[in-house]
C-alpha cells in the first residue's frame, strides 16, 4: 500500500470517528477536508460521480432503513452525519479499497462483516436507537451491505472506471 492509499484511509476512518463523535457540523467540515485532500491527491473527475452516486445511495439505504424500523435516528431525514459517511466511504473505493473491485464475492463478504459493526457503533454512541430487537437489525444491515458492498464492486465502481476521464479527450 503506498502512502497516499494510506492517507485516503486514515482520513475515511478520521471522518468517520469526526462524524461519530461530533454530529452534522464537525461530519461536514471534516467531509470538506477529505474531499479536498482528496482531489489534491487524486485529480480524477470521474471521483465526483462516484461520490455523488454514494450520497444519494445513502440517503435511500439510510432513509429505508428509518421506514421499516432497522435504525431511528429521531428525525424524518437521514442525519447529515450519516451522508457524509457515506461520501467519505466513496473516497476509498477506488484507492484504500480497491482491492475489492471486480471482487463481488470478497466486497459481499466485508459488507456483511464490517456494517452491522459501525450500526452498531452508532447505536452504542447514542446517535441512533434500533426500531426493533437488535438481533432482526443486525442481521437486516448485513443483508442490505452483503447485496450492496457487491454491486459496488462489480458493477458501479467498474462503470466508473470505463468512463474517460476530461484530460484524456482533452489530449
Amino acid at each position: 500500500m503506498n502512502y497516499k492509499k494510506l492517507i485516503n484511509f486514515t482520513l475515511f476512518v478520521a471522518g468517520w470517528w469526526t462524524a461519530l463523535l461530533y454530529g452534522n457540523a464537525l461530519a461536514l467540515i471534516a467531509l470538506f477536508l477529505v474531499l479536498m485532500v482528496h482531489f489534491i491527491l487524486w485529480r480524477d473527475v470521474r471521483d465526483m460521480f462516484l461520490i455523488l452516486g454514494f450520497i444519494f445511495c445513502g440517503f435511500g439505504v439510510e432513509w429505508a432503513f428509518m421506514a421499516s424500523g432497522v435504525q431511528d435516528y429521531h428525525s424524518n431525514l437521514p442525519p447529515a452525519w450519516s451522508i457524509c459517511i457515506w461520501a467519505m466511504l466513496a473516497t476509498t473505493m477506488r484507492y484504500s479499497l480497491s482491492w475489492l473491485v471486480n471482487k463481488p464475492q470478497w466486497a459481499a463478504l466485508t459488507g456483511l462483516l464490517a456494517a452491522p459493526v459501525f450500526y452498531f457503533n452508532t447505536v452504542q454512541f447514542g446517535l441512533s436507537s434500533w426500531g426493533r430487537p437488535m438481533w432482526e437489525c443486525l442481521v437486516v444491515i448485513a443483508l442490505v451491505w452483503c447485496a450492496l458492498a457487491a454491486l459496488i464492486s462489480a458493477v458501479l465502481v467498474p462503470a466508473i472506471e470505463q468512463m474517460e476521464t476530461t484530460e484524456s479527450n482533452l489530449s
